[in-house]
């Protein structure tokens, strides 16, 4: 019995050995394509922690101490800019209206000068950029108190006791974010993963049965052979896939916004008025006009795919590594942990995740989103191109 399984675990191995589709899952995924997906993903996380490090924050400044060595160290430190505020009220406008990292309220009771400070932080906790600008202030403080002790305590001739000496320290944070902002914040985040995916979920499916799924039944001859042309067959499935992704995406949209709207989940506080935060009309046109030439992008890939597999199990195959792209790179935009901006926009389908994200929040920019679109539009009709060509050889069409 043992022989007659040796055989043929030997046949089936060798098969698989020779199989494409079965070298591309085992060897292409594990040893190639997730290395340099991780490997891009880390230079850009690493990129981002040099930002964060590097970061001079613009820090809004109450000083109700009437303190001149804390004014002093102020004006010589090089850890943060500061701008001075007359009130609390007018820093935290200014706060909103993004004109400082956080703002820094300082006022003094009691204690020698230098000393007795009570220092109040205010900023928004979830923003990770007010977060780091909030611990460097922190340090600075720390770092400004333990030398005016030390140097108090060399004064007065107290030498044994300038290392042991930790200097009271009083700071409060208080977090401006308001159930709006954070509504939009988790939104912004959860909406367009969902909506990429759906786009690329809902291509995937009818893009492989009009393609390869016609090869394998043998019915693509017969439209071959009909009056339309090569370009007017690719472009007729072409829109056929395009629209079916579309659907898709807008429908999860909508089911994920009533979800939200009518179950909370956590992400929509509800108050006498219903939900804290709302997407205007402007900002569901600026959302489809980013989507629909990623959406274009993700067809034509899905068309040509299919176009060049034998069958639709091959094609399914083929479309695993385009899917694990738009996963990946969709999981990196969640979490928040890479910043786009500038020139980032020109990276085709993660530049898509990015503006609907800065769309959602209020941030979008006319140069981000110009980015986006000629990428993403140039991206498109090139690969339109491709499908075309692909389509009108034969060789590729009826390979075996």
């Amino acid at each position: 019995m043992w022989k007659n399984v040796r055989l043929l675990f030997s046949k089936e191995l060798l098969g698989a050995v020779r199989d494409r589709r079965t070298l591309i899952l085992t060897v292409f995924f594990p040893l190639i394509f997730y290395p340099l997906i991780l490997s891009v993903m880390g230079q850009f996380n690493e990129a981002e922690r040099i930002r964060l490090e590097t970061l001079t924050p613009a820090v809004l400044l109450v000083d109700r101490s009437d303190d001149a060595i804390f004014r002093d160290e102020l004006n010589a430190s090089d850890a943060f800019f500061w701008i001075q505020e007359e009130s609390v009220d007018s820093g935290l406008v200014a706060l909103k209206d993004d004109n400082g990292n956080l703002l820094m309220v300082v006022t003094k009771e009691s204690g020698g000068e230098g000393i007795g400070l009570d220092v109040t932080l205010y900023y928004d906790q979830s923003d990770q950029f007010a977060y780091a600008a909030a611990e460097q202030v922190r340090g600075f403080l720390e770092s400004y108190l333990k030398r005016v002790v030390n140097d108090k305590l060399i004064q007065l001739g107290m030498l044994e006791e300038v290392q042991a000496a930790t200097p009271p320290l009083s700071i409060d944070t208080i977090d401006v974010a308001t159930g709006e902002s954070i509504g939009r914040m988790i939104l912004s985040r959860l909406l367009p993963y969902f909506m990429v995916l759906a786009i690329l979920t809902g291509a995937m499916g009818l893009g492989a049965e009009i393609t390869a799924g016609e090869k394998e039944r043998s019915t693509i001859a017969t439209l071959l052979v009909s009056q339309l042309s090569r370009t007017e067959i690719v472009v007729g499935k072409f829109l056929t896939v395009l629209t079916a992704s579309l659907m898709s995406s807008l429908l999860s949209a909508v089911g994920l916004l009533i979800g939200v709207r009518f179950f909370g989940g956590g992400l929509s506080p509800v108050g006498a008025s219903g939900a804290v935060f709302n997407l205007d009309l402007p900002a569901f046109g600026w959302m489809l006009v980013v989507l629909v030439p990623l959406a274009v992008i993700l067809a034509a890939l899905v068309i040509i795919v299919g176009s060049y597999a034998r069958s639709q199990k091959e094609a399914s195959t083929f479309l695993l590594p385009i899917y694990m792209v738009i996963v990946l790179v969709g999981m990196v935009s969640m979490t928040g942990s890479v910043t786009f901006e500038g020139a980032r926009f020109l990276i085709p389908v993660a530049n898509a995740l990015y503006a609907l994200q800065d769309i959602i929040l209020g941030d979008a920019s006319f140069q981000n989103l110009f980015y986006t679109l000629i990428a993403n539009v140039i991206s498109g009709a090139a690969l339109i191109a491709a499908a075309v060509q692909l389509f009108k050889r034969e060789a590729v069409l009826f390979r075996s």
